[in-house]
C-alpha cells in the first residue's frame, strides 16, 4: 500500500448509528474477551479490523522500503537534488489535484474492491521498478512516469482507506481503531527503512541486486493487504449528498469558514508553513547522506529509520499527554524544535548528530501535525468538519510536492546545506511570530 508520510491522519469519520457490530467479525471469542480488557488493543477484538491492521502494517513496511530505495536510485542516477524534488512532486501532486473528488467517489463505490484494485496496480509498479533496476534499463523517465502513476492511484485510494476504518469496528471502538492505525503507520515508517538497510547490507557486494530485492519485497508485501481486503466484509453505507453540493463547493465552504474564523485559518497556514519549509530536508536526505556524511545506501536507509523512530516517539508522547495540555502550546514549541533541529541538521557533519536530529525532527513533526489536526476537528461544527478537513489535507499533504520541488531546485543552485538552512530560517521566523503572539492560534472566546 502506498502512502505519503502521515496519510493515516485522524480524519473525521462518518458517525455510526449505534454500537452494533459492523461486520461478522464482532463475535468475541475467549482470547478476544481478554484483549477487550486491555483497552489499548480493544479494536483487535474485531476480526476484520485485525486482518486489515496487520495487512496494512506489512504493506506499509514494504512501501517504506521502496520509498527509501527509490530515493537512493534517483540520487545515484542524477547526483541532483532537483531530480529528487521532481520525483516527490510527481508522486504528491495528484493528492493536491484529485483528493477532494476522490473523497466523493469513496462514498459512492465499493471501497473494498477499489482498494484491492489499487493494491494490484501498486504491486505492478513495484514489479516494474524491480525489473527496470535489475535489467539496467531504469531511467529518470521511467521513474517519473511510474511515480506519477503511483501518485494518481494513491490519491484515489487514500479517502477510501480512511473511510474503511468505521466500517470495521463499532462506534465505541472507533477512536481506538484510528489511534492504532496511526501507530501502525509510524511503526512501518521506522521498520521499513531498517529493512531496506538490512537487505542492502546482505547484498553489499552487489548493490544493484540489493536494491532490486527491496523492490521485490515491496511487491510481495501487497499480497498481505490484498488477502486481508479479500477476506473482510466491511459494512459500508453509500452516501448521496442530500443538498446536491459538489465537492468543489464544499471546498469553497471550507475556505469561507476559515476566513471567518482566524484561528482556523492560522492552523491551516501553520500546516502550509510546516509542509513547505519544514519537510524538504527529507527530500534532500539522500544528497546529505552521500555528499556530506559520505554514507552508502545502507547508512542512508538507517537515517530514514531514525526519523521514523522519532515520529513513533512523538505519536506515543502526544497520545500520553493529559487533556489539560493545550494543543496550541504543543504546536508552537514543536515548530521551534523543528526549526532549530533543521538548522543543526543542515550543518551536521557526523552520523551521530544527524541521527539524533532526525529523531527530534520526527517527534516534533508528528506532535505538531497531530495537534493541528486535533484542534481543527474539535473547533469546527460537525456539519462543516468534512469541508475544513478536506482543506487541511490540501494545505498539508497537497503542499508537500511544491516544497519538495522548490527546495530540490534550490539545493542544486546554492547547495543542500544552504537550502536546508533557508527552510530552517523561514520556519524559525514563523514560529517566533506564534511565540510572540500566542493568541493567533486560539479561538476568540478562550484564554490561551
Amino acid at each position: 500500500m502506498t502512502h505519503h508520510p502521515l496519510t493515516k491522519m485522524d480524519e473525521p469519520q462518518a458517525p455510526l448509528p449505534e454500537d452494533t457490530p459492523t461486520s461478522s467479525a464482532d463475535v468475541a471469542s475467549p482470547p478476544r474477551r481478554i484483549l477487550r480488557g486491555i483497552r489499548t488493543f480493544e479494536s483487535f477484538t474485531h476480526r476484520d479490523y485485525t486482518y486489515f491492521f496487520f495487512g496494512a502494517l506489512l504493506s506499509n513496511i514494504g512501501t517504506w522500503t521502496q520509498t527509501v530505495a527509490l530515493g537512493w536510485v534517483v540520487y545515484q542516477l542524477t547526483k541532483s537534488s532537483s531530480s529528487l524534488g521532481m520525483v516527490n512532486f510527481l508522486s504528491g501532486i495528484p493528492i493536491f489535484v484529485l483528493t477532494i473528488f476522490a473523497g466523493s467517489l469513496a462514498d459512492q463505490v465499493d471501497r473494498r474492491k477499489l482498494l484491492i484494485w489499487a493494491q494490484v496496480v501498486l504491486m505492478g509498479q513495484a514489479a516494474a521498478f524491480a525489473y527496470l533496476n535489475q535489467s539496467g534499463h531504469i531511467t529518470m523517465g521511467w521513474i517519473y512516469g511510474l511515480s506519477l502513476a503511483g501518485g494518481v492511484v494513491s490519491a484515489f485510494m487514500f479517502p477510501s482507506w480512511q473511510a474503511m476504518v468505521p466500517d470495521l469496528v463499532p462506534r465505541s471502538s472507533l477512536l481506538n481503531a484510528i489511534a492504532l492505525s496511526s501507530a501502525q503507520f509510524n511503526a512501518a515508517r521506522l521498520v521499513g527503512p531498517l529493512v531496506t538497510a538490512a537487505i542492502i547490507a546482505a547484498f553489499q557486494s552487489n548493490e544493484q541486486l540489493g536494491i532490486t530485492m527491496v523492490f521485490i519485497v515491496n511487491g510481495v508485501s501487497f499480497i498481505f493487504v490484498i488477502w486481508a481486503l479479500a477476506v473482510i466484509r466491511p459494512k459500508q453505507e453509500k452516501h448521496v449528498s442530500k443538498d446536491g453540493e459538489s465537492a468543489f463547493r464544499k471546498l469553497i465552504a471550507g475556505f469561507s469558514y476559515a476566513r471567518q474564523h482566524p484561528h482556523v485559518a492560522m492552523h491551516l497556514l501553520t500546516a502550509v508553513m510546516l509542509t513547505i519549509f519544514g519537510m524538504p530536508f527529507m527530500t534532500l536526505l539522500p544528497v546529505l547522506a552521500a555528499q556530506t556524511l559520505k554514507l552508502g545506501s545502507a547508512g542512508y536507509s538507517s537515517l530514514m529509520g531514525f526519523n521514523g523512530m522519532g515520529a513513533l516517539i512523538g505519536a506515543l508522547a502526544v497520545a500520553s499527554l493529559p487533556r489539560s495540555v493545550r494543543r496550541e502550546r504543543i504546536i508552537r514549541y514543536a515548530l521551534v524544535s523543528m526549526a532549530l533541529g533543521i538548522f543543526v541538521l543542515a550543518f551536521s557533519r557526523t552520523y551521530v548528530i544527524t541521527a539524533v536530529m532526525l529523531v527530534l525532527l520526527g517527534a516534533a513533526f508528528l506532535a505538531c501535525v497531530s495537534s493541528i489536526n486535533t484542534n481543527l476537528q474539535t473547533a469546527v461544527p460537525n456539519e462543516l468538519r468534512g469541508r475544513v478537513m478536506a482543506l487541511f489535507v490540501i494545505c498539508f499533504m497537497g503542499m508537500m510536492p511544491f516544497g519538495s520541488l522548490a527546495f530540490g531546485a534550490l539545493g542544486d543552485i546554492i547547495g543542500v546545506t544552504w537550502a536546508i538552512f533557508a527552510g530552517a530560517i523561514v520556519l524559525l521566523g514563523y514560529s517566533g511570530v506564534l511565540l510572540m503572539r500566542p493568541r493567533l492560534l486560539c479561538p476568540e472566546d478562550t484564554r490561551c
